[in-house]
């Protein structure tokens, strides 16, 4: 670790002390959490579930989302509120209107959910993950993909006889908000508690 070395002759030392004291910080690392092999595994478990999950929405398997949380889990998208899986699973069943009809076998469209910048702290067995997504639209092969939406998800998650659960998830837009949450968005920042 490099710690500056200062040069403080007469009365100079108190000026010099504070400067020692305001550079220190700078000086040490920032706090990383221990990585261990059982953090290592249980970080590679929750990044693997978060990814299935967009992986199952992707692609129509929306009955099936509120599987990934706790029975008594918390589901907050842009201000709008799920309370249990029955009601996880509501908000994620598509509109009666949303009814996909029987087309040619043509290629269509495909949504794809990009996830980065993941953050995953884990503290035996509680944990807290933060990844941005970007949803982006696939319209054919000889198309131009486009961005349709990015955000941010906090999730708090617990550990339930060795798999990883959902136990609080806050989902953020931070652009490409659908319509639908108009009327509860609020911009926000993390809205969980540092574990």
């Amino acid at each position: 670790m490099f710690v500056p070395k200062l040069q403080c002759k007469g009365k100079a030392h108190i000026v010099c002390a504070v400067a020692a004291a305001l550079l220190l910080p700078l000086t040490t690392p920032a706090q990383a959490q221990q990585v261990t092999m059982e953090t290592l595994l249980d970080r590679i478990q929750i990044e693997d579930m978060i990814t299935r999950y967009y992986y199952d929405l992707a692609n129509g398997q929306a009955h099936a989302m509120s599987e990934y949380f706790t029975e008594d889990a918390m589901l907050d998208v842009d201000s709008t509120i799920a309370n249990g899986r029955a009601e996880i699973e509501k908000l994620y069943a598509p509109a009666p209107g949303d009814k996909k009809k029987a087309e040619p076998k043509v290629s269509k469209p495909h949504n794809h959910m990009l996830l980065g910048n993941p953050v995953i702290e884990v503290k035996g067995n509680v944990a807290q993950a933060h990844v941005i997504w970007t949803g982006v639209k696939n319209e054919g092969v000889g198309k131009v993909p486009m961005l349709y939406e990015q955000g941010r998800e906090d999730t708090e998650l617990v550990k339930i006889n060795g798999k990883w659960l959902i136990k609080k998830r806050y989902i953020s837009s931070d652009s490409g908000l659908p319509d639908k949450y108009d009327a509860t968005y609020k911009a926000r920042e993390n809205p969980l508690k540092p574990l």
